[in-house]
């Protein structure tokens, strides 16, 4: 599932590969997809709109990757599992796609989608309008994310209500580009559990959690994004996950005690329980 790291490294190839080309002809959905969801332009309007027009520049919001169809729309792609993909000529194109645009230099970007994502058009100026873009959540690595803006969203938290580590972090309040695949890693570098009631952290664990987010989630990035999933090239990214659904029941690298997995909040959590205790 593409997630904060992976939709800026995506924004980031996009620009060197697409900016500037044409666009000489577009197909959406030749493979209807029951989860991909593509917003109020019907197929036909959006091959019409699209074609002819230049790719501009493309930025992410959280796990979705914008790119300007010159001059006055805004293709939305990502926001769940999708694989993205740079083409140099039809020779490597899928035989099932939700999204194909061929290029007047004949290069291709296609799209397809693994559980839910979106081939969404907007016009520029109704961008506020996207259903997914968040508004009010902190971006991690964003000006706005500082340690006293994470810990004013801990304190802030509604006396009364239980808010565990995961929750607070993929859902209320929720941190924007953040889901239950980088958390794992977080947490555990971090030797907080992902039950851990956020009101309960010390300040020192508070500092820590906030560090190791802001390290880690850079460190995706660099690398290209984490090694289950790929970029706009095909080339599985960079970045080693230390817990996954293959470390269950396997070694913790740092104390040898065996990895839990565990059915939370609608997903898998994976722990240590010696690292991360409760």
């Amino acid at each position: 599932m593409i997630e904060l790291p992976e939709a800026v490294v995506f924004a980031e190839q996009m620009n060197k590969a697409l900016k500037g080309k044409t666009i000489r002809t577009a197909v959406r959905n030749e493979s209807p997809h029951k989860f991909a969801f593509v917003g109020k332009h019907s197929d036909k309007e959006f091959s019409r709109i699209v074609s002819g027009r230049k790719i501009g520049k493309s930025w992410s919001n959280g796990n979705i990757i914008l790119t300007e169809i010159l001059p006055d729309y805004v293709l939305s792609l990502g926001c769940g599992g999708e694989r993205i993909l740079y083409h140099k000529d039809s020779t490597s194109l899928p035989k099932k796609h939700q999204l194909l645009l061929r290029f007047e230099d004949d290069d291709y970007l296609s799209v397809t989608i693994s559980g839910w994502g979106e081939t969404r058009l907007l016009e520029r100026k109704n961008l506020g309008e996207h259903p997914h873009i968040s508004k009010d959540k902190l971006t991690p690595l964003s000006k706005d994310f500082t340690l006293e803006a994470f810990r004013d969203l801990i304190t802030g938290l509604p006396e009364g209500q239980k808010f565990s580590a995961k929750k607070f972090f993929v859902s209320e309040p929720g941190l924007n580009g953040v889901g239950n695949g980088v958390i794992q890693d977080i947490f555990y570098h971090s030797g907080i559990h992902p039950k851990q009631e956020m009101s309960e952290l010390s300040e020192t664990q508070i500092k820590k959690l906030y560090e190791v987010s802001c390290r880690e989630l850079q460190k995706m990035i660099d690398l290209g994004g984490r090694d289950c999933e790929v970029d706009l090239y095909g080339a599985s990214g960079g970045y080693r996950r230390a817990l996954h659904s293959k470390t269950a029941g396997t070694p913790c690298d740092v104390c040898n005690t065996k990895i839990v997995k565990e059915s939370y909040l609608g997903g898998a959590i994976y722990y240590c329980p010696s690292c991360q205790k409760l």
